[in-house]
């Protein structure tokens, strides 16, 4: 579902150190997903990958990125004084969701349908989310369990586990999380819904090119399949034909097993 209006982003002050992402002018019949979004580095800077994340919010969703809003036009070096976030700014995000969904100006905001994500650093974090029983679908963009991080979780073990969903993006050979996201990958449970594509870009990805480049693309169609139901869009995972077309190197299993309604 794109929605072809002026998109931005904006604080809240009900809620602290994060950025959200959605449409500037929301139809009054649209129903929002939300996306909790952690950035590489984990760095607290909820501006820092916009146009990947302009990107998914113009699918419908609600973003909420970790971090306050910052100088768009920062080169990533340029935050390396900025402060870190954890995953409890991920928890905090879907408590914020979850108290705020349907009321006054969030009456478009629906917090039945949450997922969580991240990248390098902040996939950790994302990770860190497994076990919130609001979160049904995890995505780990340039990341794996070996990287250093501010997650909590004992990643193998939480892999090991994952029963819901997990997409992973990776930079090809030459990312750092290379092989750490290929490890994560491969200790999943067997009946795990879940979709590993490589695109040869490195760590730092597609994410500040217009639209996010093709990791942002791809997503878009995750998000809109996974959190809004399109099942159009479930087709670039189920058929492969457009992954491979764009250049991503991808495997998959038990996706058949993910059933989710128009929203």
């Amino acid at each position: 579902m794109k929605i072809n209006i002026i998109k931005t982003f904006f604080a809240d002050p009900t809620l602290a150190n994060h950025t959200i992402y959605q449409p500037k002018s929301i139809p009054p019949v649209v129903k929002m997903p939300v996306l909790v979004w952690a950035n590489g580095g984990c760095i607290a800077v909820g501006t820092i990958m916009m146009p990947f994340l302009v990107q998914v919010a113009s699918q419908g969703i609600i973003v909420i990125a970790n971090g306050a809003p910052g100088n768009v036009t920062g080169s990533y070096e340029s935050f390396g004084s900025a402060p870190r976030s954890t995953s409890k700014y991920l928890t905090a995000a879907v408590d914020w969701a979850v108290q705020n969904a349907g009321k006054g100006k969030y009456a478009h905001m629906d917090a039945s349908r949450v997922a969580a994500a991240g990248q390098s650093c902040g996939g950790l974090e994302a990770y860190d989310m497994v076990k919130d029983t609001r979160v049904s679908t995890i995505g780990i963009f340039n990341s794996g369990g070996a990287l250093m991080g501010n997650s909590t979780t004992n990643t193998n073990t939480t892999v090991k586990s994952i029963t819901k969903p997990i997409f992973y993006y990776l930079g090809g050979s030459t990312d750092i999380a290379y092989a750490s996201g290929e490890a994560d990958y491969a200790m999943l449970p067997a009946t795990t819904p879940t979709w590993k594509g490589n695109l040869p870009v490195g760590h730092g990805g597609t994410y500040n090119e217009v639209n996010g480049g093709k990791i942002g693309v791809a997503a878009s169609y995750m998000y809109d399949w996974i959190l809004r139901g399109n099942t159009t869009a479930s087709s670039f995972y189920t058929t492969d034909v457009a992954a491979k077309a764009a250049g991503w190197d991808v495997v998959s299993r038990n996706l058949d097993k993910i059933k989710v309604s128009p929203l």
